[in-house]
């Protein structure tokens, strides 16, 4: 149980105890439910207490683990997804950040985030204080990516002291057809598809990303199962991508805004951070072939998740089953 214990601290360290459940393919509840069992078992041997003292350190353990950090965003990214997002993810995060990304919701299935940009993405953003809670109780320190690109402008009120990041790709057709054969489809793709019509986290998901897409578009009543989605959008998807280039250089300060270049490196990034160039090279992430490598894993984890907890459940009937007739059965007696 030693590495347990070793990886919760190391969960705690970085403020994120989603990566640990995920990593295990279980959700917060299993997490919950695996650190109890193990922390409750009569012959464990770290701590040779009565149960119910062990029962009290393992809640007040996992406590501790998923208590806010009540960090402020210092860095904001205001580039659409698939503009080398997750490059500069990586990048921040080697920077000292804790990065906020599409890539953390799903790995994390933070449900009450895909509540909450939902909501925000209905109502134009207009609920700072909300945003500032669901970053604050993070502990993120560093947002980019869909949906947060949807509320950029509102982060900067929210965080007045954060600097804006912004990413594009050399042209808006190679976003297109980026951003086309991935982001935009994959919910419509097998298993996605069938994990959408199930499970919560997914289902929310799938209405936050039909208002995303219709906000987007400047309000179309978008769905993303339609026949015609995306393609059926092209030429409107490419004058929105376009449009929030041409916005973010208009309304954020110069002093405050850096377009970041992939192409050149740490040295822009660090210069506009105030960081040490890093000794390793520049990362290059999340090509097409990582994106669906992710996708994949992300689904076999939130299958595995269903039919563990499934299983369980079907166990536990059983159970209660048995003692039913267990007990029916001296009575008769």
């Amino acid at each position: 149980h030693i590495p347990l214990l070793h990886q919760c601290y190391q969960a705690r360290r970085k403020s994120n105890y989603f990566e640990l459940a995920g990593s295990i393919g279980v959700g917060p509840v299993w997490f919950l439910f695996v650190v109890i069992s193990l922390l409750t078992r009569n012959n464990i041997k770290i701590m040779p207490f009565p149960n119910s003292i062990r029962l009290i350190f393992a809640v007040a353990l996992v406590s501790f683990i998923t208590s806010p950090s009540n960090a402020a965003l210092e860095v904001i990214g205001s580039g659409y997804g698939r503009t080398g997002t997750d490059t500069l993810r990586e990048a921040l995060n080697e920077l000292g950040y804790k990065t906020y990304h599409m890539r953390e919701i799903m790995k994390g299935q933070l449900l009450s985030d895909i509540k909450v940009w939902h909501d925000q993405i209905e109502n134009d953003c207009s609920d700072v204080e909300a945003l500032r809670d669901l970053f604050e109780r993070g502990g993120w320190t560093a947002a980019l990516d869909f949906p947060t690109v949807m509320c950029y402008e509102s982060l900067m009120i929210a965080f007045p002291q954060a600097k804006i990041i912004h990413t594009e790709r050399k042209s808006s057709e190679q976003w297109w057809n980026s951003a086309s054969n991935s982001i935009m489809i994959i919910a419509s793709l097998f298993p996605f598809n069938v994990l959408h019509a199930v499970i919560p986290f997914l289902k929310i998901r799938k209405a936050m990303l039909n208002s995303m897409w219709s906000k987007v578009l400047g309000g179309k009543n978008i769905t993303i199962s339609d026949d015609d989605f995306p393609l059926g959008y092209k030429e409107e998807f490419i004058a929105a991508y376009e449009a929030n280039n041409a916005r973010v250089r208009k309304v954020v300060p110069r002093k405050r805004l850096l377009i970041q270049d992939h192409s050149k490196g740490w040295t822009d990034l660090c210069t506009f951070l105030n960081k040490e160039v890093p000794d390793i090279p520049y990362p290059h992430v999340n090509t097409l072939n990582d994106f669906y490598k992710f996708a994949n894993n992300v689904a076999m984890k939130v299958a595995f998740g269903v039919t563990f907890a499934f299983a369980v459940f079907v166990l536990a009937v059983k159970k209660l089953m048995s003692l039913l007739t267990n007990n029916n059965k001296i009575k008769e007696s």
